[in-house]
């Protein structure tokens, strides 16, 4: 009787694994371009802050293909220490479909970005950073 008492808290355990879904696998580490990946509901957004421009490329979260930006706009919040900007950002015509961007004045360790999207006919997207 005791050794069963002994495997009750593995059991409950078990079935509660069993029981309770398990969060998908969430984009992590870095995109196709080299920069921060981070889920935002259905896609996931990778961020490249370069040469003062802040790119954004969005993806398709279920099949990693790249969602199409040309009729899309966003508002990036850049929040660095108390400093507050912000930064519009516009599709980008060229060979990434999926590329919207903006002037970006600076970036440093510790640097917050809040990025807010808005595709025709579908719900509001967030997408936060830390860089």
């Amino acid at each position: 009787m005791t050794r069963y008492i002994a495997l009750l808290p593995a059991v409950v355990v078990a079935c509660w694994l069993l029981v309770c879904p398990l969060p998908a696998l969430a984009h992590a580490g870095t995109g196709p371009h080299g920069g921060p990946v981070t889920d935002a509901g259905p896609y996931y957004v990778e961020l490249i802050v370069k040469d003062g421009q802040l790119r954004l490329f969005a993806f398709d979260d279920k099949t990693d293909a790249p969602v199409s930006a040309k009729d899309a706009h966003a508002t990036a919040t850049v929040l660095i220490g108390d400093k507050k900007d912000t930064v519009e950002l516009a599709p980008t015509g060229g060979a990434d479909d999926n590329l919207l961007s903006g002037p970006l004045a600076e970036a440093a360790p510790g640097t917050r970005i809040v990025v807010i999207f808005r595709y025709p006919g579908k719900p509001t997207i967030i997408a936060r950073f830390a860089i």
